[in-house]
């Protein structure tokens, strides 16, 4: 995986905001507008993501003769621009955002005189923390990475910039062909097959709360919502795919029911204009290429107040999405005190009453075998004005919305970032998340994914462990046909917005996909096996996997089919003669999983 770098390097850090996400397998909309840039000016680049760094770079940093080597390297670059990171902190499958002292590590490697931009609000959050690198030729903008580099490369000087609507609409269509996505990693698998490459889209800048919106949350301060307008966008989403993009994501907005909504100057609540999101929706499945299409941020206190216009965006959703698709709704609290203290934006009564109305529209299940739209759920520890009691009026609204039947695809509890919140119970708080998972969780994953039910396209990434290790990527032998079977655990995801971790007791190579039966469930992970196992092929570990059967079952089936084989030369030719020939009884799901082929 040698580099080769010129001109410019773009490092994508992997930014991960509210309503900003590119940590792979997706590709976030800002490295992209920086991309745009040079293609734009027709400046020769180099897009490396954290993780190509990391691979190529990491163990150079090590030795001086390595490093004095890579530095001599970076020396024939014009300068680098840095998309960084993750404000909240969290555990990702595929890829981890840059860290701040990843950063530190490069910008101590990377030739003093030449000029660094650093952009993203992971920066400005560290800048707020104390982060200040003591090196020259250093600009961290607070305002668009893309716009300051652009008036950089003009005058030579750093300013902060914001980029026009103009720029933004060449540079989202530059950034669509741009080698963010071309030469991103996940967009083709070595072997030319489409990879699990989701594309993030942008709808617009801001926030319809900006007057007065969550306290802890860094899009109010976006301020007034800018509109991307609806042509902009499908030209844009129909580049990419142009480009091999399969799966698209409608982010950047905190609201997708707020798109171009009426009122946003005036009202607690703006009101829904079905309009310009339904004909962006049905515009962008006019591709025929595109494959999954989601959203992500729904507001619940916009749905509730305003149900009818809702309902209109919610049918149009129901007829374009791909299934599993998630809407995710901030309530951060159930408790009145800290919902008022910090500003927050729906309170519990308007959260069922969204609850209710997803569900109404959302539960049918659709081809992948997944409800068609559900919504997420988050909640927040740290906000101001919390007490003991406000962890038990969280835990009663989860309660309630069981008893009334209603579906949660995932219910996410963090912790707040930043300075001014109050410290955390860390024994209530434990108790609590350990309590939902338990309690909640589960129960809600046994019902969405019942034992059974099949699950398709299943895209295999890590084995043995739920984070994608680095050396799976370089070393070959984890996408060989050969491990096929073979004892080990393989974990994979559907593609789209919150898909469930899935992991199978034997190995399969990476970044394959397969449709798979699920045979348990943890508290927020389910296991499963692949259907169509051919019973002349399956190995003892893929048997053993079968409810039911267990090693000692495994074993027979095995040792009967191989006595058979030799003796005979005769393959089997049922999957009940399999398990009577070995006198074994056979499992449940065994003739939904086992095939002759």
């Amino acid at each position: 995986m040698g580099f080769s770098m010129e001109g410019w390097l773009v490092l994508d850090g992997y930014e991960d905001e509210p309503a900003a996400f590119g940590v792979p397998n997706y590709v976030g909309f800002h490295i992209r507008y920086i991309c745009g840039v040079f293609e734009s000016r027709g400046i020769p680049y180099t897009y490396m993501t954290i993780d190509q760094w990391r691979i190529n770079n990491k163990n150079k940093l090590s030795s001086k003769d390595t490093r004095a080597k890579l530095k001599n390297e970076l020396s024939d670059l014009s300068g680098a621009v840095v998309l960084a990171g993750a404000i909240v902190p969290g555990k990702y499958v595929r890829g981890t955002p840059i860290s701040r002292r990843e950063l530190d590590q490069f910008l101590s490697i990377f030739p003093r005189e030449k000029p660094i931009l650093c952009g993203g609000w992971a920066i400005r959050h560290w800048r707020y923390d104390g982060w200040m690198p003591l090196r020259s030729n250093l600009f961290c903008t607070v305002q668009d990475t893309d716009a300051t580099l652009d008036n950089f490369l003009s005058t030579n000087s750093w300013i902060n910039k914001k980029r026009s609507i103009d720029q933004w609409k060449n540079w989202a269509n530059k950034g669509a062909s741009s080698k963010a996505v071309v030469n991103h990693p996940d967009l083709f698998t070595a072997d030319g097959r489409n990879g699990p490459l989701t594309y993030e889209v942008e709808l617009y800048q801001g926030c319809v709360r900006f007057k007065r919106g969550c306290k802890f949350c860094i899009e109010p301060k976006k301020g007034i919502p800018i509109w991307r307008e609806e042509h902009d966008i499908i030209d844009e989403v129909n580049l990419a795919i142009e480009n091999g993009v399969q799966n698209i994501r409608l982010g950047g907005a905190t609201d997708v029911y707020t798109y171009k909504a009426e009122g946003v100057l005036d009202l607690e609540y703006p009101i829904p204009n079905p309009e310009p999101i339904s004909d962006l929706l049905f515009g962008l499945r006019e591709n025929e290429n595109l494959q999954i299409l989601h959203v992500d941020n729904g507001n619940p206190s916009i749905i509730a107040e305003n149900i009818g216009p809702s309902s209109e965006i919610t049918k149009a959703m129901i007829d374009t999405l791909s299934d599993g698709a998630v809407l995710s709704f901030g309530l951060e609290s159930a408790d009145p005190l800290v919902h008022s203290t910090n500003w927050l934006n729906c309170d519990p009564k308007q959260l069922i009453s969204a609850i209710s109305h997803i569900n109404d529209y959302g539960r049918k299940r659709g081809l992948r075998g997944l409800p068609k739209l559900l919504p997420g759920l988050n909640f927040i520890a740290g906000l101001n004005g919390e007490t003991a009691s406000s962890y038990q009026m969280n835990l009663k609204l989860l309660q309630d919305i069981r008893n009334k039947g209603l579906l949660l695809r995932r219910i996410n509890i963090r912790q707040v970032e930043g300075q001014g919140f109050q410290d955390i119970p860390e024994k209530i708080f434990k108790e609590f998340k350990e309590t939902v998972r338990n309690t909640i969780d589960k129960p809600l994953l046994e019902e969405l994914f019942p034992f059974g039910s099949i699950i398709r396209d299943v895209w295999w990434e890590s084995h043995n462990n739920r984070i994608r290790d680095p050396k799976q990527v370089i070393n070959l032998e984890h996408r060989d046909i050969s491990i096929y079977g073979k004892s080990g655990i393989t974990f994979g995801r559907q593609i789209g917005a919150y898909p469930i971790l899935t992991g199978i007791p034997y190995l399969l190579p990476l970044e394959t996909k397969s449709d798979v039966i699920i045979t348990g469930h943890g508290m927020r992970s389910i296991s499963a096996v692949e259907i169509g196992l051919d019973i002349n092929n399956v190995t003892q570990n893929q048997l053993s996997a079968i409810p039911g059967l267990g090693v000692k079952g495994a074993w027979k089936g095995i040792s009967k089919r191989a006595i058979q084989l030799s003796k005979n030369n005769e393959k089997i030719t049922s999957v009940s003669e399999a398990f009577t020939s070995a006198g074994v009884n056979m499992p449940e799901l065994a003739d939904r999983i086992l095939v002759v082929k």
